[in-house]
């Protein structure tokens, strides 16, 4: 199925990657979903205290 989600990369220590490995599935989530939840649950938490953040799409 095609995703409009853009790919991205970055590093994690052992330790804290095997633990949001047993959080995605003790949420029945993919590792890859979790973390992306939890991103956007950050942004929101962020804005609630600093006001929107303003993005331009430069497709």
């Amino acid at each position: 199925m095609p995703t409009n989600k853009t790919p991205f990369t970055f590093h994690l220590d052992d330790v804290t990657l095997l633990k949001i490995k047993h959080i995605a599935k003790n949420e029945t989530r993919s590792t890859s979903n979790l973390i992306e939840h939890l991103c956007r649950i950050h942004v929101i938490e962020y804005e609630e205290k600093n006001g929107e953040i303003s993005v331009v799409n430069e497709e």
